[in-house]
């Protein structure tokens, strides 16, 4: 893994994003802002929505978007990365690369969007909405989105080496990333489910485990324990050694369909 290589290409996926702008890389930090202003709005001040048990008015926005920042990653990372062997065809059919390592800039890129975002979000919760983040709860959360990123990264490379093949692939995958949206609960309480769905949700839903998390941080203050952050390290190291295997046992014809 040539790590140089990837800064560069982290720096410049990030700077293309906004390349042609007037306001540049600004709008990474204008867009956030907008965002998260917007739902505040919406759902303190207009609709007045609160938590079941809560009697803060802010808690519902804190809820939402707690869970749909490192979302918005998540999605994007996945949904890159598995166009990336296309996208990226041009280059790696003149130059040989590690093909397991290689996209990880688009992850490293959508990560440090987030960072962003989460940071923006962050001095709104401390200084407007007068919440508490100690330096501990700060750290475990960039813990938790860095292994998200690798997880997410890893689900998208699995699908990119398909997508090679089946071109069908990046459709049903925005499809299939759409429905994931839905069944999770980002944007609704998980006590409105039927059980099956809130079985479903600690049982299967890998997205959910990630979420509680970070609601346990902006909610409740609570750090995550250690066997929480160990487990969902080994569940992202598992699909990320999956997909290595993934794409060593079909780089040949990788390349010959490429």
């Amino acid at each position: 893994m040539n790590i140089p290589l990837i800064i560069n290409l982290t720096l410049q996926d990030f700077k293309d994003r906004y390349a042609g702008s007037i306001f540049g890389v600004v709008w990474a930090l204008i867009s956030p802002i907008v965002m998260i202003a917007v739902y505040l709005i919406v759902f303190t001040e207009i609709m007045g929505s609160r938590l079941a048990g809560s009697s803060n008015l802010s808690s519902f926005s804190i809820f939402l978007i707690s869970g749909l920042l490192p979302w918005l990653a998540f999605t994007s990372t996945v949904l890159r990365t598995s166009s990336s062997f296309l996208d990226k065809k041009s280059i790696i059919t003149k130059i040989r690369v590690n093909f397991s390592f290689f996209f990880f800039h688009i992850s490293l890129s959508e990560f440090l969007t987030l960072i962003i975002s989460i940071s923006i979000f962050i001095l709104i919760y401390i200084f407007f909405l007068q919440e508490q983040l100690t330096t501990s709860l700060f750290i475990n959360l960039l813990c938790l989105l860095l292994v998200q990123q690798i997880f997410a990264y890893s689900i998208g490379v699995i699908f990119g080496v398909v997508n090679v093949f089946y071109r069908d692939v990046r459709e049903f995958l925005s499809i299939f990333m759409n429905i994931w949206f839905w069944m999770t609960p980002i944007v609704w309480v998980p006590s409105i489910a039927p059980q099956w769905l809130q079985n479903f949700q600690s049982g299967l839903n890998p997205y959910f485990w990630f979420l509680e998390e970070y609601r346990e941080i902006f909610l409740y203050g609570n750090e995550s324990q250690l066997k929480k952050i160990l487990f969902l390290s080994l569940a992202s190291f598992l699909v990320f050694a999956a997909s290595v295997f993934f794409v060593k046992y079909f780089e040949k014809e990788i390349r010959d369909h490429l």
